[in-house]
């Protein structure tokens, strides 16, 4: 069992650094900031349906409250006329509106809310990947440098195949 284990180590420790071969910071650091666009863009378009979901609900209510109020005005007309059954008739329909705006309320309520929420965190991820553009260059050039530092130590310490190390 334990050279099993053992196998299972080295091949561990051979692909973990293959692995750190492989990686190279300036291309991870692209791909982070890549993803972090599209993470954004996603978002953008999340406030963008939230946002229409709210004004859409908006002019939901406005239009009951525009019917509510003509129904309003057709009751007392039908009152001033005398005719009383027509008076109900038109108060029944503005009782229909109030309720429809009663309703919506709520969910135009919550709609804000989502949407002001959503416009904050958005704000947030496009502060935090303006950052990342900004601290890219900056941890490309440590890397460059660190890189060049590696060479330099290792041509003056006889670590390579130059002519230095010969």
């Amino acid at each position: 069992m334990g050279l099993f284990s053992r196998i299972a180590d080295i091949f561990k420790a051979n692909v973990n650094d293959m692995l750190d071969k492989a990686e190279d910071p300036e291309k991870m650091l692209k791909q982070m900031v890549i993803e972090m666009e599209e993470s954004v863009n996603k978002a953008t378009l999340a406030v963008g349906n939230a946002i229409a979901n709210e004004k859409s609900l908006e002019r939901k209510m406005l239009k009951a409250r525009q019917q509510s109020d003509e129904w309003h005005q057709r009751a007392i007309q039908a009152v001033n006329a005398g005719r009383d059954d027509l008076a109900k008739a038109a108060l029944d329909k503005k009782k229909l509106f109030d309720k429809n705006i009663q309703d919506l309320e709520p969910t135009h309520a919550s709609a804000r809310d989502a949407s002001t929420k959503m416009r904050q965190q958005l704000d947030m991820l496009k502060a935090k990947l303006d950052e990342a553009r900004t601290r890219q260059s900056t941890l490309i050039a440590r890397s460059q440098a660190a890189k060049a530092q590696k060479e330099i130590s290792q041509a003056f310490s006889g670590v390579g195949s130059d002519a230095f190390s010969k």
